[in-house]
């Protein structure tokens, strides 16, 4: 993506911007790009940031989670989730939230599609079902030469086989194709305040309820915000980290959504690639994190439920269950 669309509206009295790549790869190029050719205002606060990096760094500060980095070059180069034990303690939580929410899937609003067998082809193959029927076709009596050597032909080739099983194909009688998918936006990060390792749990969770929305055959895409808010701007970098057809990649969105050591210098980093980009500049603090962020997104980027920033486990969890009932809701408004 060479020059990504910067949308721009108005949002209570505000300049609100945001830009949407559809992959984080798209987006790692985007910032490593921009953060080469900024403007002036805008290189002097990467260089505050960098020192401010170097200066924590020093202090074996806890902001970037831990164990501290050592180096900036840690920070530059981090590209993979740290914290994947965290799913050991997070996870039975969350699971019992879902194991409550699991009776709908008994009923038809989230009913898990049924496999059937037919005989028209429909589906995939199952050699499993043809081999319960399975024998060897005879040759006739009184075969010509050539018929002889084709009969011969497919036994050399394995194909001198047919079955009296007429449902050999395999298919979800119970898909609906039009079934609601649902996109999931969570908003990055966390403003100064807030220690690294809180971080983690936002990412996690989000990965542990995609996981088994699908299990239960609803396509789930997901977007993750990087944003900031300052003077009467808002600008927002939106990025793809799962399209509908795609399998969950965990690290990809562990990273994004909720690492520490990335947001706090990449996604850093990316703010002021992005503020460069649609033109303005971006005080040395960044701006703050606020709902004035997602309130803005999701009114000009509608059918999306937000994951709202989750802290700790309990409020994860809680979050888990209040995506699943709005989820619910707008199923059975249909």
């Amino acid at each position: 993506m060479s020059n990504p669309i910067i949308h721009t509206h108005s949002f209570e009295s505000r300049r609100f911007q945001y830009v949407q790549f559809t992959s984080p790869g798209d987006y790692h190029d985007f910032v490593q790009r921009q953060s080469q050719r900024l403007f002036t205002g805008n290189a002097k606060t990467l260089e505050y940031v960098i020192e401010s990096t170097k200066m924590r760094i020093v202090q074996s500060s806890d902001w970037y989670g831990n164990p501290s980095p050592r180096a900036v070059r840690d920070l530059e180069t981090h590209r993979y989730f740290g914290k994947m034990e965290l799913l050991k303690v997070i996870a039975p939580k969350i699971q019992k939230e879902l194991d409550r929410y699991t009776e709908l899937v008994e009923d038809e609003l989230l009913k898990r599609p049924t496999l059937t067998a037919n005989s028209k082809g429909l589906g995939v193959f199952s050699f499993d079902r043809a081999m319960m029927g399975l024998y060897k076709i005879p040759l006739a009596k009184g075969a010509s030469a050539l018929e002889k050597y084709t009969h011969q032909l497919k036994i050399e080739l394995g194909k001198d086989k047919a079955t009296t099983v007429k449902n050999t194909h395999l298919y979800f009688e119970n898909k609906s194709s039009s079934k609601p998918t649902l996109t999931l936006t969570v908003l990055a990060g966390a403003n100064a305040k807030t220690k690294g390792d809180a971080l983690y749990y936002v990412g996690i969770a989000v990965a542990l309820l995609t996981e088994y929305l699908e299990s239960c055959h609803i396509a789930v895409a997901i977007d993750v915000l990087l944003g900031t808010s300052f003077g009467v701007h808002t600008i927002v970098s939106a990025i793809r980290v799962k399209r509908y057809e795609e399998s969950l990649d965990s690290n990809q969105l562990l990273v994004l959504a909720s690492d520490p050591r990335y947001f706090r210098f990449n996604g850093f980093k990316g703010l002021i690639a992005l503020a460069d980009y649609c033109g303005v500049n971006i005080p040395n603090g960044l701006g703050r994190i606020d709902d004035k962020i997602t309130d803005a997104y999701l009114k000009y980027v509608p059918n999306t439920l937000l994951f709202n920033q989750s802290y700790s486990i309990d409020r994860a969890v809680k979050e888990v269950s209040r995506i699943l009932l709005e989820y619910t809701k707008k199923v059975k408004t249909r």
